[in-house]
């Protein structure tokens, strides 16, 4: 996956953290809509493309930044559904354990 494949099929929104189509996905899809799901075993909102599973958080670094992230991606606030990009931020493993725990050294 790339930024020019990810931004012909999807627009995502900075400011809400959502995406949607811009293309309709083989009669499954209409243009505008809203897409992703929630994987119950993670919390963490996914979306298919190209018989492939992402998840959300780090398509919307990959969609601003042109690459993904290195690292961990980070949501500050702990929700694991808020994908806006003010709550996204690079971290390292260590780091991003740290925030969950809220106990330094874990």
């Amino acid at each position: 996956m790339n930024q020019e494949r990810l931004k012909e099929l999807l627009t995502y929104d900075p400011d809400t953290g959502d995406f949607s189509w811009n293309v309709d996905k083989s009669g499954h899809a209409k243009e505008g809509q809203k897409c992703s799901e929630k994987a119950t075993s993670t919390g963490y909102l996914r979306i298919g493309i190209d018989r492939k599973r992402y998840l959300a958080h780090r398509l919307a670094w990959l969609y601003v930044h042109g690459k993904f992230p290195e690292n961990d991606l980070d949501h500050i606030n702990r929700i694991r559904t808020d994908n806006r990009l003010c709550n996204l931020r690079e971290a390292t493993r260590a780091e991003n354990l740290q925030n969950r725990s809220n106990v330094k050294g874990v």
